[in-house]
């Protein structure tokens, strides 16, 4: 039975606002706002206990693919559950960190119903060579700085850009692209290739 835990829910969605975006991220292409984790959990956290609820989140590891479910607990016993969030991460636990902290954050706000980022969906393709991960501003002279792609991150983002099965998957590929030089030829392909798999995901 969920008849208490839906009530309450709906009745904390009813208060939930969207979490102020303050921080940033840069790429060195492009710069875009969102709401970190901490500020989320911050937000959403005195909202839910007003109603007797209670957010938790598992992590595992599944065929190399991080999994993260979404837990809402009420003071009856009552749980709804989310998830799992699937998405692949790098393989030392530096990038694994970056990874579980990254899928839980979307992983939180899409649970809660909320929008802790900038439409990723309104941008289109960046003429200079961004890939449209998020709502994009353009960050000039500092494409200099950036570390020129070799034929083993092609191959790679390649391989991860197929085996996408979600957004998230996809942002995350794109934001490490967008930290890349690429030549001309190399970031056509590599957008038809995001595009064409977004659309995937999307459908």
């Amino acid at each position: 039975m969920t008849a208490k835990i839906s009530a309450a829910f709906v009745a904390a969605q009813a208060e939930l606002t969207n979490p102020p975006k303050k921080s940033k991220a840069n790429t060195g292409t492009y710069s875009y706002t969102y709401a970190d984790l901490p500020g989320i959990i911050e937000h959403v956290r005195p909202v839910l206990a007003k109603h007797g609820l209670a957010v938790s989140q598992d992590i595992a590891m599944e065929d190399g693919r991080l999994l993260i479910r979404t837990r809402l607990i009420h003071s009856s016993g009552e749980c709804l559950e989310f998830g799992p969030l699937a998405g692949s991460v790098g393989g030392d636990w530096q990038k694994i960190g970056s990874g579980i902290t990254y899928a839980r954050r979307y992983a939180l706000a899409a649970a809660l119903g909320i929008a802790a980022d900038e439409d990723g969906d309104a941008v289109a393709a960046d003429a200079d060579g961004a890939l449209p991960p998020s709502s994009v501003k353009k960050v000039r002279g500092l494409r200099a700085v950036q570390k020129a792609a070799g034929e083993d991150d092609i191959s790679r983002w390649v391989g991860l850009i197929s085996a996408a099965t979600s957004w998230v998957e996809l942002k995350t590929i794109a934001d490490e692209i967008g930290a890349h030089r690429l030549d001309e030829a190399e970031r056509v392909d590599l957008l038809a290739l995001w595009n064409a798999r977004k659309a995937e995901v999307d459908a």
